[in-house]
């Protein structure tokens, strides 16, 4: 999972595409680049990226050497090979004149990276699925004179080769920018456009609404599954569905990823996650526990707790303190590295637990680290009961279109009933949200719920294979620097 962001027609694309990176932040804490060009001045690429957070990437400065009127932009997530400057994005081929950034995974990246190093009379660096996709593009294109025509016609090969996520952003050398999203829509894209107090059109791609709502832009759309949208250096708009096979977004967007003031499928964020919580509420009251106080973890759980204790009418308390200065722990690399930020990050007010029967909010359990901890704390502060709910139904499945999740032996739920988790956790009870009830909330009938139901929307057979080498590559990153495989 990754943060993208492209913006043509602006002279100031730079910090455009920086200040929506910081409001895409959340998606991606490994790194950031960005990557401008001058549609007046062709061929005259800027680039800058680094590791850490996005402010620590960049300053002042940098935005003197990144001129141009067109930009890209992506904050990187990694899933393998996080301590690699290599791996960070956005990628250019200078030869061919693109840039790409790239959020999702390549379920068959590793015969697809086979197959192309097979045919490669010249050793070719494909380290991860983003470079692969770059190299399809650009020998797809050759020495062909970029258009949307050739374009979409390289991104019709690439395709028809490549099985799993992807939401794509790319900068010409001409200053052009485009973006596709894949087959069945997994990965978000939105467009939109605004006019500048100088009369003139700008327009931007993004992962989410929030970047585009908060440098008011208008007319925001989504990018239809298999669709790409071209936007040359003269502001012309050009749209095409390339391939579309479903439309089967990922269900973790709307309860975990994604910003609350974001919008995918004509549903907010916020309100799916109002509804989670009501639906709980229902679920609660069907099988008849009781309770004293609802209390969320912080803070992508908020909502759907607010809902919760509204719909049993119970009072609702903010009792787990957050550091506010601790990252996303379910990003972080390796287990010990999620207990340790766990226990930085989260701390109870005892007093008010004490004696208490407790409800526990939090939006999906995963590997049931932070749930653990959370669960300890409040039994040590003298809780009655700790009841834990989750607003997003179990997940027992791997997921395959990045998000790190890539061995079913890591997740709590796997092959376990509700009591045995629950006593892997330590709490009294635990309360899961129902995948009907997933899609009522999310008003989302197709969905990709492949980590909840083990039904994926592509093949992911050769996922299975992608699933141990992964790991295997994960593991041997840990112990190497720089790391050497990478999905985004």
């Amino acid at each position: 999972m990754c943060g993208l962001i492209a913006v043509a027609g602006s002279s100031n694309s730079a910090l455009e595409a920086f200040a929506g990176l910081m409001n895409l932040q959340h998606r991606g804490q490994d790194g950031a680049g960005i990557l401008t060009v001058h549609s007046k001045k062709p061929g005259g690429f800027h680039l800058q990226k680094g590791s850490g957070l996005i402010e620590n990437v960049f300053s002042e400065r940098s935005f003197k050497n990144l001129t141009g009127t067109a930009a890209i932009g992506h904050a990187r997530y990694a899933t393998i090979g996080r301590d690699d400057p290599n791996l960070l994005q956005p990628f250019l081929d200078y030869e061919t004149g693109l840039g790409l950034g790239h959020n999702g995974n390549i379920v068959n990246f590793y015969s697809l990276r086979e197959e192309i190093l097979k045919k490669s009379v010249i050793p070719v660096p494909l380290d991860s699925d983003s470079a692969l996709i770059l190299k399809l593009l650009t020998d797809s294109l050759g020495t062909t004179v970029l258009s949307p025509q050739s374009i979409f016609k390289a991104i019709k090969v690439a395709m028809d080769k490549l099985v799993g996520s992807y939401s794509i952003v790319c900068l010409t050398r001409d200053g052009d920018i485009f973006g596709f999203r894949d087959p069945n829509g997994i990965r978000p894209l939105v467009f939109g456009s605004k006019t500048t107090p100088e009369g003139d059109k700008v327009y931007a791609i993004a992962s989410e609404t929030i970047a585009l709502n908060f440098l008011d832009y208008e007319n925001i759309e989504e990018v239809k599954a298999g669709e790409a949208v071209y936007i040359n250096g003269q502001g012309q708009v050009t749209r095409q569905i390339i391939k579309q096979d479903s439309y089967s977004p990922c269900m973790f967007e709307w309860v975990y990823f994604a910003r609350v003031e974001s919008e995918f499928g004509n549903t907010s964020v916020y309100e799916a996650r109002f509804r989670l919580g009501l639906l709980l509420a229902e679920r609660i009251k069907s099988l008849g526990i009781e309770a004293d106080i609802v209390v969320p973890v912080p803070e992508t759980s908020r909502v759907a707790a607010v809902a919760l204790a509204e719909g049993l009418k119970l009072p609702f308390r903010e009792l787990l303190i957050k550091n506010r200065y601790i990252n996303r722990t379910f990003i972080l690399d390796g287990q010990q590295s999620r207990q340790e930020a766990i226990r930085r990050k989260l701390f109870p007010i005892a007093s008010e637990f004490k004696d208490k029967r407790c409800i526990i909010v939090d939006d999906s359990i995963v590997r049931g680290n932070t749930a653990k901890q959370i669960v300890k704390l409040i039994k040590q502060a003298g809780a009655k009961e700790v009841i834990l709910v989750s607003s997003c139904p179990p997940i027992n499945s791997p997921c395959y279109y990045g998000i790190d999740f890539p061995s079913a032996g890591e997740l709590v739920a796997h092959n376990k009933t509700e009591d045995e988790i629950a006593a892997d956790l330590g709490c009294d009870r635990i309360v899961f949200q129902t995948v009907q009830g997933l899609k009522t909330a999310l008003n989302q009938q197709s969905l990709c719920t492949g980590c909840l139901t083990d039904t994926y929307p592509t093949d992911v057979n050769s996922g299975r294979e992608f699933e141990t080498r992964r790991l295997q590559d994960r593991d041997r990153d840990r112990a190497l620097t720089p790391a050497k495989h990478s999905s985004c």
